[in-house]
Order: C-alpha cells, then structure tokens, then sequence
C-alpha cells in the first residue's frame, strides 16, 4: 500500500489526472467494481390498484371538490406507477385531465391533453380493442382541449376587462406565490457583446496575472441593469427537489398551473410539460435513467455531493463526449437520434497536456463550447492527495456508469485507454465543479416575513458567470430562471473600468473579517483582498450617513462651515467643490421615503412598482453618500427581494 500511496501523492503534486486514474483503476476494490441498473421501473399492478382507488374515492365522500383533488393526487401515484403502453396510463391519464377541466383547472387539464395526443398509435396497435380505445381517448382529449382553450381566453378577457376599470390592480404576495407560474427570463440591457455571447456590452472580458480572467464595466452601469445571461452547459438536480421540480427547466410542480407528468421508463423524475420529458430524454435523461438512483444513494450525496455533483459531473461528461462542439445547441434533437462519440474529446484527454488558461480577450467566449469548461479552475495541485484520491475513485465510478449507459443505447464498449480518457475528463470535471458549480434556487414566500426565502433545486456550471471575482461586498446579484438559465443584474452603480464582483458565500453583512477569509482560504484558495476585507468594514454599520463629492467622489466634508440663509454650504478638500447640505439633505429624507413607500408595496405584491422606486433611491444614495453606508444596503436587500420574485419561485 504505500507505493501506491507515495506514487499517487507524486501525481496529484504535478496535476497528472490521467496518471492518476491509471493507478486508481488497478485498485482491486475499483478494479472489481460493476455498475448495475439502479432505478424504479414501472409497476402496472400497482397503477391499476390506485386508478381503481381514485374511482372509489369519487363514489363515496359528501364534498365533490375535495374529492375531486384527492382523485387527483392519486391518479398521479397511479400515472407514475404505470408503464406509458399500458391502458391503465390512458385511463389514468384521460381521468385526471377531466378532473382537472371540473375543478376549473384549465391550464392543468390542457397540459395532460398534452401528454395524451403525445402518445403514439404504436403503443396500442397490438389488438384491435387497444387501438380503439387508443382512439377513443385521444378523440376527447381533442375536445377537452378546445373547451380548455375557449375557457382560458374568456377568463383572460375578464381580467383584461377588470384592470381596464382600474379594480383589482393589485393582488396580495399570498396570491402572487400560487399566480405567478409562467416566468419569462429576461435578456442583456444594451447591445449583446461581440466576445462574450451571454453578456451585454458594458461588460468586457480581462486577464491579469493578479485578478487571474474577470469581467470589467466598460461604461457606468445603472443598478438593475442585465449584464449576464448565462446558459448552463450543464445541470443536475438535488434528491429533494426530484418529486417537486421539473427535471428539465426546475420549474416548481407546486404552483397551480403545473402538473407532474411522468417519465416513460422510471418512477423516479418529473416533468411539467410534455415537451420538457421529450428534451429531456432526447438530450441526456435516456442516458441516466436507469442508473439514476445510483446518483442519490447514501454515500454518494453527502459532503461536497449533497449538491449533486456527481450526477453535474456525469451529464457534463456526457455532454462533452457525444456532442461535438461544432454542433448548435438547437440540433441537439437531430444530434441525439443517432448519437456518436466526439473524437476530439477523446484526443484531448488522452493527451498530458496541460491546459493554458485562455487569456485571449478577443477570442469568442461562448459558455456552451467545452473548451471553455476546460479553462475552468481546478486546483488540482493544490488540493490534499486524499481529497484528489477519493475524486478520482468518483470519477471512476461516474466513467463505468456511463459506459454502462452507451452499451445499452448501441454505442460500442470503449477500449481501455478511451475508458481511461474518460475517467481523466470525469476527474477534472469534478474538480472544476467543486470550485465552479452554481446552485439552481426557487424563491418560497414565508406569509408572515414577506420575505421570498431561496431553496436549492440544483446546481450548475456556468462559464462567464465563472470569470466573475469574489467580493465580500457584491455589486451583482444572481437569480435563476427556467431551464436553469442565470440572470446577473447589477445591484448598484458600477462605474466605467470597475470590476464586476460576484459572491462566493460569505457577506461582511453576515461574517466577520476572519471567518470570511478562513472560508474562502479552505474552499477556493485564495486570500480575500476586496474593500470590505482591506478597511476592515464592521456590520452593523453606523446610522449617521456621510456624504461625497459628487465631483471627485471623495469621501467626507471635514471643513469650514458657511452658513448662508437656511442652507449649510461645505467645500471640497480635494476639487474645491461646493455642497449645499441643507438641500440634499432633504433630497435624501425625500428619496427614503420612497424606499419606505416601495417596502409597503412590496408587502402588497407590487414588486414592479417597489423596483422602479428602490432603483430611483439607489441612484441618488450612492452618488452621494460614502461607502459603506447602511441606507445602500437596506436598499440593496430590498432590490434582491424584488428580483426574487420575479425569478423561479415556488409554495411551500
């Protein structure tokens, strides 16, 4: 054992991934190791018991509407029971959806319809009693949906009709959480940038040997401006969301309009809508289906994997070894029909190479190309050879799952050396991940706080958020969106040739200097330098506010006071520039009252109306006050909860 230990300590100092795996795959514990399928099939016997249980339930009980849920809830037990070609899923399928259509459940019954018109004849085609049926029921889910789609535009008539007569033009944050279904992810203010696809153009790309790649503002930016929005090259899903979020787009299966629909092989996952099952199994879930539990066992989601990172590591793999980079996203369908194995990436991970960090400003950045999670930071040399010991166990594991997965579709076994390629990208993906990844969150409304609370869904790689540096006080702030999209807004002004900071956990607002820079010391590797850590910044910050110059912006107007009439004339120390403190001063109390009125809107709902206030106020608060200030962070805290309300959000 101790050559083995002494020679894999060697290899993980000098970062040699590929030499690793090869002495970890000789391991008799891995060596012997197989992956066998792991995931819950289908049970029709079951499925029937619980379709003859939702009968039942409607033929006894006095109060039709509860009942009608309770039928409800059990046809979807009976639905993910089923097998897709067994009559009991149309009959469960065609039952719930009338169901719905009774209840007034318009979108819900239309989405099951969906589902049902989505199922093909060959499923049914071997009796003639099977097809008729088959027809049968396809027939009134034809109608069902023409009466949900005529039901649906007269109610939105009727509200179109209310908010013209001015009533009903605001709605409780009670009614906003079960409403609010259909998010709409916003895009980039201003012109999209020519190197950094996911970016606008006041954001532009640098490298130093100091800051390492970050992102700068190339003209001052407003706050609430979009800078970011970034698509996930690849995600995965925590196991507590499983049974409550969409596999494909995270959208909570709680709010009113959604419904879970099933995956056609396991009981395990849930989609929204049909066309989110189709995508999902065309781009990766067919892939993992029957080995999915595996992700989720105990053992394998604790730690540093409660975030599912083996699973993110799996499907980033995957990603990379059957798509070349050539290919556009929107091909991913015709792609997936006839899958192949990307040669380049076996040519690169074969190769010992190392990678160079990619400091070309001008090359094209686009966050769906592989080569730029390739660039992402590893630290692999720096880690403990204990910690790189057990990642490429991981990686063994996750390259022999995924072997398992390309047998079954048809692709053919891999030799030894493209099954150690595999592993070798396995690894760095992991590590990328640990210091990379990105939680997929909802925003749930706690009705007594009025405080939208974030719960973790998933998580992701995100490579231009990833350029982003740390700061103990951000000027941005993330919120994610359907399909695991991100959306990066500026929190505050950010001035031409600034940096754009992001936050990798710990704020000054919650934790003190020490325990800040021990964190961040463990986890990334770094020694935090931004100003919140350099001056020492304390919270609770003092209520006294101090002003700037809105000329030279230096802090502080220690001099000789002028009075003149009413007002108290200061002057700069630096640019000789005059303040009249009476007069912005009642500027000031004025805009707090807007940020006072935009709380009390907040509370009512009107989270559209409270933005535009708190944007307002933030503008005039940080061209004149000094930093830190604690009216700027009120504010601050106040724009985070508008966004969050306008991101993925969920009930309870």
């Amino acid at each position: 054992m101790e050559p083995f230990i002494s020679t894999f300590k060697e290899l993980s100092q000098k970062g040699d991934r590929q030499g690793m795996i090869r002495v970890i795959i000789e391991l008799p514990c891995v060596l012997n190791t197989k992956i066998t399928k792991s995931y819950k099939g289908k049970n029709d016997q079951q499925a029937a018991l619980l379709y003859q249980k939702s009968l039942d339930i409607m033929k006894e009980g006095n109060n039709k509407m509860d009942e009608e849920s309770k039928a409800c809830n059990i046809l979807t037990e009976a639905l993910f029971a089923a097998s897709a070609c067994s009559l009991i899923f149309m009959n469960a399928l065609l039952e719930r959806a009338k169901h719905w259509y009774k209840l007034g459940a318009w979108v819900r019954c239309l989405k099951d319809c969906e589902c049902m018109l989505a199922l093909p004849l060959s499923f049914y085609d071997k009796d003639a009693e099977s097809k008729n049926i088959y027809l049968e029921h396809k027939k009134e889910c034809f109608h069902l949906k023409h009466e949900c789609s005529r039901k649906l535009e007269i109610t939105i008539r009727r509200k179109k009709k209310t908010r013209g007569k001015g009533s009903a033009m605001h709605c409780s944050s009670a009614e906003i959480t079960i409403v609010k279904n259909v998010v709409s992810t916003p895009t980039v203010h201003g012109k999209l940038n020519n190197g950094l696809k996911s970016c606008s153009d006041a954001v532009a790309f640098r490298f130093d040997n100091n800051r390492g790649r970050h992102l700068v503002a190339t003209r001052d930016i407003c706050a609430g401006s979009v800078l970011i929005v970034d698509q996930p090259f690849s995600s995965s899903m925590v196991k507590e969301a499983l049974d409550r979020n969409c596999l494909h787009c995270y959208s909570s299966l709680k709010l009113e309009n959604n419904v879970r629909i099933p995956c056609r092989m396991c009981q395990t996952v849930s989609y929204c809508t049909e066309t989110c099952r189709k995508e999902s199994w065309e781009m990766y879930h067919k892939y993992e289906c029957m080995i999915l539990n595996l992700f989720f066992e105990e053992g394998f989601n604790q730690g540093k994997n409660k975030l599912s990172h083996l699973l993110l590591a799996y499907r980033t793999t995957l990603t990379a070894v059957l798509y070349p980079n050539d290919k556009k996203q929107n091909d991913m369908e015709t792609k997936h029909k006839s899958p192949s194995l990307n040669t380049e990436f076996f040519k690169h991970h074969q190769s010992r190479e190392k990678n160079s960090v990619i400091s070309d400003t001008n090359k094209i950045y686009d966050p769906l190309d592989y080569t730029t999670v390739l660039q992402l930071e590893t630290h692999c040399t720096n880690v403990d050879p204990n910690v790189n010991a057990i990642r490429s166990i991981e990686a063994v594991f996750v390259a022999k799952c995924l072997v398992l997965s390309l047998d079954e579709i048809g692709i053919d076994s891999l030799d030894n050396e493209k099954f150690i390629a595999l592993a070798t990208a396995t690894l760095q993906h992991l590590q990328a991940i640990n210091y990379n990844a990105y939680e997929i969150v909802e925003n749930v409304h706690n009705g007594i706080t009025h405080v939208w609370e974030p719960r973790n869904v998933g998580c992701a790689i995100y490579t231009t958020v990833s350029l982003t540096n740390h700061s103990c006080y951000p000027n941005v702030v993330r919120h994610s969106y359907p399909s695991g999209k991100v959306v990066v807004r500026a929190l505050r002004c950010i001035n031409k040739g600034n940096e754009i900071l992001d936050c990798y956990g710990p704020q000054f607002l919650s934790e003190g200097k020490l325990p800040r820079r021990e964190y961040l010391w463990k986890k990334y590797h770094f020694m935090c330098e931004c100003d919140a850590c350099k001056y020492n910044w304390q919270f609770p910050l003092p209520d006294t506010l101090n002003y700037k110059c809105k000329t030279c912006s230096q802090a502080g107007y220690s001099f000789t006071e002028i009075k003149n009439g009413m007002h108290i004339i200061k002057h700069c120390s630096q640019c000789n520039e005059k303040l009249d403190y009476g007069k912005l001063n009642k500027q000031l109390c004025r805009s707090i009252e807007k940020r006072v009125n935009a709380i009390s809107k907040m509370y009512q709902g009107c989270y559209e109306e409270a933005l535009n206030q708190l944007l307002s106020h933030i503008d005039l608060v940080e061209r004149f006050l000094k930093t830190p200030n604690i009216e700027s962070i009120k504010t601050q805290q106040c724009l985070i909860q508008c966004y969050n309300s306008f991101g993925c959000i969920s009930i309870n």
